[in-house]
């Protein structure tokens, strides 16, 4: 059984995954349906470096699509990990199918799109995410308790931003409390000129075994390369 900390280190990584691959019921903006095809239309397999940092987790790991394992720990060697994040390694790994498109295919199961800010250059959405949003089965149960946002760019229409969060408070499971959670995606442009996401930042509080906790994470993905 993974200790506490590193069970919500674990937690904050499959909300993370799941807020890369949030989906939307057919949304008020055709340009939002474009920005979904020409990602579709422009994917391409690409290696990237992907850093993880918490206070209980610390990694430098490498993307291959083309090698196996695809994913693989640079810094900390994959030796040094102690049992609990070894465990939480290897889940990320069997997570990792590839580079996160913020205008991913998945875009077309979100709920309640409604606009709340619009200029000349972007138009930002409120939206509700739903447990078939949510690609994370870990993070699935709770997408009621979920709120979400991401802003989409007018010129050649993609998502710059998703932003991810719970209202209230509520209970994740057995002695688990959330009272925060808080994650932000920032998206750049890959070499096909098409957006992922380049960083989220989570930020995770409540309470678990009776005992107070406030996490924060980062993750970064960076140096893509096309893959051969």
């Amino acid at each position: 059984m993974l200790r506490p900390a590193t069970a919500l280190a674990a937690f904050c990584l499959s909300l993370l995954g799941a807020a890369a691959a949030i989906p939307a019921e057919p949304a008020p903006a055709s340009a939002l349906h474009a920005a979904i095809a020409a990602t579709a239309a422009a994917r391409a397999p690409y290696a990237f470096d992907l850093d993880i940092n918490s206070s209980k987790i610390n990694w430098r790991t490498h993307f291959d699509p083309r090698a196996t394992p695809r994913l693989t720990l640079i810094d900390p060697a994959l030796a040094a990990l102690g049992h609990d994040e070894r465990r939480a390694f290897d889940n990320a790994s069997r997570r990792m199918e590839g580079l996160p498109w913020c205008a991913s295919a998945e875009m077309g199961h979100i709920a309640n799109v409604r606009v709340l800010r619009d200029d000349a250059f972007s138009t930002t959405y409120s939206f509700q995410p739903t447990r078939d949003s949510i690609r994370s089965e870990a993070a699935r149960p709770f997408a009621d308790h979920l709120r979400g946002e991401f802003t989409l760019i007018k010129a050649n229409p993609d998502i710059a931003r998703i932003h991810l969060y719970a209202p209230a408070p509520f209970s994740a499971g057995l002695l688990v409390n959330l009272t925060r959670i808080d994650i932000v995606i920032s998206c750049e442009a890959a070499p096909n000129a098409r957006r992922y996401a380049s960083q989220a930042i989570t930020e995770i509080a409540g309470s678990a075994l009776g005992r107070a906790f406030h996490e924060r994470t980062m993750q970064r993905t960076h140096d893509l390369a096309p893959a051969p």
